[in-house]
């Protein structure tokens, strides 16, 4: 957080915090653009509700958005994200070419154990962004999909990604957060989250125990670098069930499997 004049004039920041360089139409498109990856659809009236925007103002860059394909006007004058946003995620996700050689391991996690498999990177808010995904045939598995966010501290990958993060800063990141409760078992005392970090950082894997989605629980365990920077992680998850009765198992398969990941990124340990 900028904490200082001379870093507000640095950042071209004014006296107040508010960028000089943002233009305020683009960003408030946007901010709307946001909103509706988060609804199914949404009208007018709530969208200008929810982010205090003037309806007039809302409509207009509600149906400059249609006429270029971005969101889609249901039958009820509802709106939503138009289809050109998949074709532009998945250009996104296949220019993800640091990590396209996971593939082929996340393969073989899944069919060793005919769960689903995932690999994900930490985002600047801190939520996880699931880059791959390697679904069994099994009928139930997380409802997840390529591009997708997770807040990182409800969920394996996220706990993973975190406990990667430097000592000195973590504090302050999971201080900064909102923590909302996603099932009666998400984490959102920061100190006990503070606590399981440690953990996780000691013994090289995280399990999200039903803590993101009541019946899944999930193992992750981390992707590390030459630098041994934690870059991205690696899961398997499935029914709580199963996972729960064969957990030894899973964790050393994913421990496994990322170990082999990390050493292919020069890793030594």
């Amino acid at each position: 957080m900028v904490i200082c004049l001379m870093q507000s004039i640095w950042l071209g920041k004014g006296i107040m915090g508010e960028d000089k360089y943002l233009l305020s139409s683009v960003n408030n498109t946007l901010e709307i653009l946001d909103l509706l990856s988060m609804h199914d659809a949404l009208g007018v009236a709530e969208i200008s509700k929810i982010l205090k925007m003037g309806k007039s103002s809302v409509f207009k860059m509600l149906y400059t958005l249609e006429k270029k394909e971005y969101v889609q006007k249901t039958p009820d004058a509802k709106y939503m994200l138009g289809i050109k946003f998949a074709h532009y995620g998945s250009i996104v996700l296949d220019r993800q070419n640091e990590f396209s050689f996971i593939k082929p391991y996340l393969r073989k996690l899944r069919d060793r154990h005919n769960e689903t498999a995932h690999l994900s990177v930490l985002d600047r808010d801190y939520n996880i962004i699931f880059i791959d995904k390697e679904a069994p045939s099994a009928a139930m598995q997380m409802s997840s999909r390529r591009g997708a966010k997770l807040p990182a501290y409800c969920a394996a990958m996220g706990k993973v990604l975190l406990a990667g993060i430097k000592e000195g800063e973590l504090e302050k990141v999971l201080r900064s957060l909102e923590l909302k409760k996603k099932t009666e078992n998400t984490i959102t005392d920061p100190d006990l989250l503070i606590k399981e970090l440690e953990k996780v950082r000691i013994q090289g894997y995280a399990i999200d125990a039903e803590e993101s989605e009541i019946g899944l629980v999930c193992y992750a365990a981390p992707i590390i670098d030459i630098h041994h920077n934690t870059v991205a992680a690696i899961s398997i998850s499935g029914p709580s069930g199963r996972m729960k009765q064969n957990s030894e198992y899973f964790i050393d398969s994913v421990r496994e499997t990322a170990l082999e990941i990390s050493k292919a990124m020069g890793y030594i340990e």
